[in-house]
């Protein structure tokens, strides 16, 4: 006898990624009043007894008035994001309007298009060049802790920590906010090599959290072709990647490839320039 019951339907969704921002723009083209809907029935919630149930209320917290605001302003913020993306996820759902894989392969890959909304699960890491980004800078940090083992002279910190800043830079986006480069397997399928950049904007629990099996919903961004190549860390991002930034990229991150191996992570130069038959996406939601 069976000792587990699963669960009749999956209602729970742990995000890691949302962007909150993409989704109401869409829903607000699809459904003009939908908007406006959640956040009435979201502030109805806040005012019928939300904030008094949470132990929000003015009363309770004294002088605390400012900080009691900025708490319901950030969770009716947060009640509107995820309800908007119900809502824009049941809106394309009932209307077919999601690619869906059963297949991930070459034939499968040219089959679809830029600019079509796809959803499908997937096995979801940092990029390679990402994670050895990523454990650079928290290494830097550590460096410069005298009780960690992995403290360093003050020579040679000074060193590790001009480094640490240069590669902080390299991750930044257009807003400011840094710019996290994905893989993604669909169907745990680990060609053609599919990647998204994340903004960290839009990361519900840090980047940390990106590793494992998920749903996946994107818009394609763009299909590789032949001849072409797409720098893994963009630097000038206000234009297109052009031959120049990508032959830069590629030479400065080629030095990374020793280092990486020290540090117990492997970078090959697949990883480090986006080539055919590679796909980006621009991530909406991940989750499980």
């Amino acid at each position: 006898m069976a000792g587990y019951r699963k669960p009749k339907t999956r209602l729970h969704h742990e995000f890691v990624y949302l962007n909150h921002d993409t989704v109401i723009n869409a829903l607000s083209g699809l459904e003009a009043g939908k908007i406006d809907e959640i956040i009435e029935k979201v502030s109805e919630a806040r005012e019928g007894g939300f904030e008094g149930s949470l132990g929000y209320g003015a009363a309770k917290v004294g002088g605390s008035k400012k900080k009691t605001a900025n708490v319901e302003e950030e969770l009716t913020r947060s009640r509107t994001h995820f309800s908007a993306f119900e809502a824009w996820h049941s809106r394309l759902d009932a209307a077919d309007a999601f690619g869906e894989l059963d297949e991930w392969d070459l034939a499968t890959r040219n089959e679809i298009e830029v600019g079509d909304t796809i959803k499908f699960t997937a096995t979801v890491s940092l990029a390679p060049v990402q994670q050895v980004l990523l454990t650079f800078m928290d290494f830097a940090k550590q460096a410069g802790d005298p009780s960690s083992p992995f403290k360093q002279p003050t020579a040679k910190l000074a060193e590790t920590k001009k480094i640490a800043s240069q590669m902080n830079n390299w991750m930044g986006g257009r807003d400011g906010a840094r710019s996290i480069l994905s893989s993604i397997a669909p169907l745990g399928i680990a060609t053609p090599r599919v990647f998204a950049r994340l903004a960290e904007t839009y990361l519900v629990n840090g980047a940390g959290v990106v590793e494992g099996e998920f749903t996946v919903i994107a818009q394609v961004e763009q299909l590789i072709n032949q001849g072409s190549a797409v720098p893994a860390i963009r630097v000038l991002r206000e234009t297109p990647p052009t031959p120049k930034e990508t032959e830069t990229i590629t030479e400065a991150l080629k030095n990374f490839i020793e280092p990486a191996a020290g540090l117990g992570l492997t970078v090959t130069p697949g990883d480090i320039t986006l080539e055919f038959p590679g796909v980006l996406l621009h991530p909406i939601a991940i989750y499980r």
